[in-house]
Parts: structure tokens; C-alpha cells; sequence
């Protein structure tokens, strides 16, 4: 069997508190394979968001490990985790968190940039990814200018900049309405049939069911997995 993408190996995140320790995640095991696609859905304050950091390597889980492309990321240096998630993790938010004084093109080049990639190459591919996602004709336009879909085709642009071998995507649609979801959750499809692995955590039961996979979380636990 090849190695997963990345897996969560008995996971467990317990934030303290003032009123006692919190169990954000408990006992938590999964595994992304390359280019697989799944939704991790169940209630607010299940945990799916805090899971979602611990993949990408934001967060660092209180017990158990994971791995990343059969790495154990619990061994890495500060500077290489950083590496990890700049070139091999992309990132998409609900609310998308461009940076308001630079236009879409500004956006998705900068992170190629903190990357150390060369400047006619991060032109090639800001050029690519922008025309992907339909937005060449708004590569110029700043975030105030945009609308809530074209902001997060700019967000999934900037989160595949270095090419990563996995996309995390928080509520992508939570901000939009049906129809500027569906196109965004055309584009993930798309994404997945590319190549990529996606992992997405939503609300949204129409999103949750376009993925393959489904995974359901309740009080911290997956309690269902169809991939399982």
C-alpha cells in the first residue's frame, strides 16, 4: 500500500481553559490518499475545523501522530513544517483572507514569492491559475472590487500557487449563495480530478455529498467513515 498524502494516527487535540480542559478531538485516525476527496461534516463544535489545522499542520495535536507523506511532522523543525505547509499544503477559508491592498494577481503570485520561485515562473503559473479558475479577465482587480465567489476562486488560486499535493478548504461556500457555491464546488470537482487530494469541512449537506468520501464527526470522534 503507498503511503497516504497524510494520516492522523490516534489524534487527540484538549485545549485548557479556565473552566477545565476542553476535548476538541479525541482518539482521532484518518487517512488521505493522493488525490482522494472527502467531506468531513457533523455539528458545530465537533471538531472538524480543529482536525482540518491538525492536517495541515497549523495545529499540533496533544497526543498521537501524524504524518506527512510518511514524515513524522512531530520531528520536524520549525522552519521545515513552515516549508511543508507553504509548498506541499494549500489553504481556503471561509472568509477568504486575501490581502485587501493587492489585486488577484498580487494574491496568488505572493506565496510563489515567499516560496523563492523564480520570477518568470511565478508569472507562467499566476497567469495558468488565474485562467483555471476563470479569472484572467480580473487579475488586475483588488478584493473590494470582487465578488464573494470570484474573491474565493482568487482564495483556491492563491491555496494551489506551489502546487500542493493537498488542499484543506474550511466552509469554502459558508459566505456564499447556491448558485456562486455550486460554482465553487465545480471547481474543488475539478481540483480532485486533476489530481489533488481535497479534504473539505462543511455545513453544507449538497457540498458534503459531491465528495466520494464522507466522514462523520460527533463530540470529537469520527463515528463514520464511508472510506473506512
Amino acid at each position: 500500500m503507498t503511503a497516504p498524502v497524510v494520516e492522523a494516527r490516534g489524534v487527540s487535540r484538549v485545549f485548557p481553559m479556565q473552566a477545565g480542559a476542553v476535548t476538541a478531538l479525541a482518539d482521532v485516525s484518518l487517512r488521505v490518499s493522493a488525490g482522494e476527496y472527502l467531506s468531513i461534516v457533523g455539528p458545530s463544535g465537533c471538531g472538524k475545523s480543529t482536525l482540518l489545522h491538525v492536517l495541515g499542520c497549523v495545529d499540533v495535536p496533544t497526543a498521537g501522530a501524524l504524518r506527512f507523506q510518511d514524515r513524522d511532522v512531530a520531528t520536524l523543525p520549525d522552519a521545515e513544517r513552515s516549508r511543508l505547509r507553504l509548498r506541499e499544503i494549500g489553504f481556503v477559508f471561509q472568509r477568504f483572507f486575501l490581502l485587501p491592498m493587492l489585486t488577484a494577481w498580487e494574491n496568488v503570485e505572493l506565496p510563489q514569492a515567499e516560496a523563492g520561485i523564480a520570477r518568470a515562473e511565478r508569472r507562467a503559473r499566476t497567469a495558468e491559475l488565474l485562467d483555471y479558475v476563470g479569472l484572467a479577465a480580473r487579475a488586475g482587480h483588488r478584493p473590494s472590487e470582487l465578488s464573494g465567489g470570484e474573491m474565493q476562486r482568487v482564495a483556491i488560486a492563491r491555496a494551489l500557487a506551489n502546487r500542493p499535493r493537498l488542499l484543506l478548504a474550511d466552509e469554502p461556500t459558508g459566505e456564499l449563495d447556491q448558485t456562486t457555491g455550486g460554482q465553487v464546488a465545480d471547481l474543488l470537482d475539478r481540483l480532485h480530478h486533476d489530481g489533488t487530494a481535497v479534504v473539505v469541512v462543511t455545513h453544507d449537506a449538497v457540498m458534503a455529498e459531491r465528495a466520494p468520501r464522507l466522514v462523520h464527526m460527533r463530540d470529537g470522534r469520527i463515528v463514520e467513515d464511508s472510506g473506512a
